[in-house]
């Protein structure tokens, strides 16, 4: 009745043990109550003494310690998940954690694990043993899972001639397509409500702090608590089945470079032990004569981008080694229509009065902020550049310099920085008051602190170097020349001349169950822009309409945001009867003119203020030559862009031609003009700035 790894261990040598009588289980104790528990201290030569608990059913069952944490997570599904499963998904990759996760389903929770969705992602990429332990934990548990694979390949060869060679994709588009993108295909058809992991606190520095229900996402983490050795511990009492893979050993006369594991032919000997490492005696796992190291594998992802470690070392040692990121991107990409860019809206508000003050008490520096950083400080701590916590440290700007993506690859435009001119005195670990206006306003943590180059900068992120662009001549020649990075606490939320809304105060007057188009632009509302506005919420249908235009800084020589927001709300107050499905709000955001960047950084805050559709029209955050008056993007480069991307992003792009006004026929679209030989006619921007100024008439037609 003993665990095969147990009884070898304990009962081999012509060594025997005996309580009282023979061991045996006599028919009196098999006919005790099924919650009966015989307690066995066992303790043999050289072996740590091993507590064991043997129930009925001749499997040794768990230690109170871990029992207490089973008792956990049974309250844990009682509180957050519904009696019949339904709308709750859980995303497995076969591993020990997981499948010891359904194993306790199945023991104390049939009916939900029958109504829920075990939902698997084959990327064509894994180990053959994880197909293998996936069929066995399906047939052992009853439970078939919702099996997905990348987008219109079913074999590693149709991978290879649509996709490319894994080795030779960029890692994002890998993580995207063999991963993501079926992911959010199985969360849409199983309509889900809860998302369950199995990720665990001691597993990695990232999920150290991890909480067993995260509201925001909707997420439940029930193994949070758990160790690895309760995880093997669980798996070995009740005969949960784990990957085969983790009953080999490689035993090495040196160690090799974590980053160089993956290769063939490496010079080490691979060993298989008959049974799960951890079952393995340290003599077993090192050989006869021991070897220098010995490195076996703790976790199972895809073979080009999971490695053994050492024994002692975490699971997640061996994973995306090759990679700056840590995570899967099904925790950190997968998203859906309105749902915040990487699942939760961040709040960097610190609720607690006292905490505030003292934040600010241990500041060694104030710091006061013009209005562009103001608006980048409101933007974080409300959660609108989600899922930023703070200003970019220089590992994070980098990579979205370099990438237009965070260190976990997550899609984000532009860096978010605050520059200073002097960071004399200031280091790592230095607390700084941000002020704006005269009012204390955030607490930024220094993390990072260095000097970028700021021509690189502006190649990689506006396409140019040259000062004739007006942002890049800021970004050169005005703004300080040092970067300070770190995790931001607010202390109160910027205010500015014009009234502004946060993503939370946003999102609490769509309505639930609608698309929400959203509408950006840094100018002035025209006729033309409320024809297109009319256009789109048509076209979306019973969709909400989001009138969000920047008021921040801009460009010189654009209208001030004051005046700008000025012309919106006399548009809403005229139009609020006929128009009930639209919403107005203004947003304090400094424009960079980045073009196709600045389109994604657009479709990013908006779908952190709760859209699943952007607008984005001809030429959007485009900008001219200083000096010629030439463009530097193309008309439709933001869109392209947009579109590329919308997938990952979960926001649909809508986009438009010009609407022209052609006289009695009222705006119609600039191609549907020419094609009917219309006569457009025309006012400029620039015409328009000069008008007012002068104090002279502006068309009815126009504004």
């Amino acid at each position: 009745i003993w665990p095969r790894h147990i009884r070898d261990q304990f009962f081999s040598g012509g060594a025997c043990w005996r309580v009282g009588a023979p061991w045996a289980l006599s028919p009196a104790m098999m006919s005790l109550p099924g919650r009966t528990i015989l307690r066995v201290a066992v303790r043999a030569p050289r072996t740590p003494a091993l507590q064991v608990q043997l129930g009925r059913a001749g499997f040794a069952s768990v230690s109170p310690a871990l029992q207490k944490k089973v008792d956990g997570f049974r309250r844990d599904i009682e509180t957050h998940l519904p009696k019949d499963g339904k709308q709750v998904v859980f995303a497995t990759a076969w591993l020990a954690t997981d499948n010891v996760f359904v194993a306790l389903m199945r023991d104390h929770f049939p009916s939900v694990l029958s109504g829920m969705h075990l939902v698997a992602i084959d990327t064509m990429h894994l180990f053959p043993d994880t197909l293998v332990c996936a069929r066995q934990v399906q047939e052992k548990y009853a439970k078939q899972a919702l099996w997905k694979m990348p987008q219109g390949v079913s074999t590693r060869e149709e991978f290879e001639a649509k996709y490319g060679d894994c080795e030779e994709m960029d890692t994002a588009d890998f993580d995207f397509v063999s991963k993501v993108e079926p992911f959010q295909r199985a969360l849409q058809e199983c309509s889900k409500d809860i998302l369950i992991t199995g990720r665990r606190m001691d597993q990695a520095a990232q999920r150290i702090s991890l909480d067993v229900w995260e509201e925001g996402k909707r997420t439940l983490n029930p193994m949070a608590s758990f160790s690895w050795g309760d995880i093997i511990a669980y798996a070995d009492a009740h005969g949960v089945p784990v990957n085969r893979g983790h009953n080999f050993a490689y035993r090495c006369d040196a160690p090799i470079e974590a980053t160089k594991r993956h290769l063939p032919d490496l010079p080490w000997k691979t060993v298989d032990l008959g049974k799960p490492f951890w079952q393995a005696s340290e003599a077993e796992l090192k050989g006869s004569p021991p070897a220098a190291v010995t490195y076996v594998f703790k976790s199972f992802g895809d073979t080009h981008t999971t490695v053994p470690v050492e024994p002692h070392e975490s699971e997640r040692a061996g994973r995306f080694v090759r990679q700056a990121k840590t995570e899967c991107g099904i925790h950190t990409r997968t998203t859906s229509a309105g749902a915040p860019h990487g699942g939760a809206l961040v709040d960097l508000m610190v609720k607690d009065p006292a905490a505030a003050q003292a934040l600010v008490a241990a500041t060694v520096k104030t710091i006061d902020l013009n209005e562009r950083q103001a608006c980048d400080v409101f933007c974080l701590v409300n959660g609108a550049f989600s899922p930023l916590a703070g200003f970019m440290d220089e590992t994070a700007y980098d990579a979205v310099v370099s990438g237009m993506r965070l260190p976990e690859k997550q899609l984000f435009g532009l860096p978010v920085t605050l520059d200073l001119h002097s960071v004399e005195g200031l280091k790592a670990g230095d607390k700084l008051l941000l002020r704006w206006a005269g009012k204390d306003v955030a607490v930024l943590e220094a993390s990072s602190i260095w000097r970028p180059n700021k021509v690189v900068e502006a190649k990689e992120v506006y396409g140019t170097s040259s000062l004739e662009h007006p942002t890049v001549h800021s970004l050169i020649a005005e703004q300080g020349q040092y970067y300070v990075g770190g995790r931001v606490h607010g202390i109160s939320s910027p205010e500015f001349k014009y009234p502004v809304q946060t993503p939370t105060e946003v999102r609490g007057t769509l309505p639930e169950g609608r698309d929400v188009v959203a509408f950006q632009n840094r100018n002035p509302i025209h006729r033309a822009h409320f024809e297109l506005l009319k256009c789109a919420q048509r076209d979306v249908k019973d969709s909400t309409l989001l009138v969000h235009p920047t008021c921040g800084p801009t460009q010189p020589g654009d209208i001030d945001g004051v005046v700008r927001i000025d012309t919106y709300e006399a548009l809403r107050k005229e139009t609020e009867q006929e128009y009930p499905m639209f919403r107005w709000a203004y947003l304090p955001y400094s424009m960079k003119m980045a073009g196709p960047r600045e389109a994604i950084q657009h479709m990013i805050i908006r779908k952190n203020y709760g859209a699943t559709h952007f607008i984005i029209g001809r030429d959007m955050a485009g900008t001219k030559s200083t000096v010629t008056g030439d463009d530097f993007y193309g008309a439709y480069d933001a869109q392209e862009t947009g579109k590329k991307h919308s997938a990952e992003l979960g926001v649909t792009v809508t986009h438009y031609e010009n609407m022209v006004y052609v006289g009695e026929d009222g705006y119609v679209e600039e191609s549907e003009a020419k094609k009917q030989g219309k006569k457009v006619v025309k006012l400029s921007g620039t015409e328009f700035r000069r008008r007012l100024r002068g104090g002279e008439e502006i068309p009815e037609w126009f504004a």
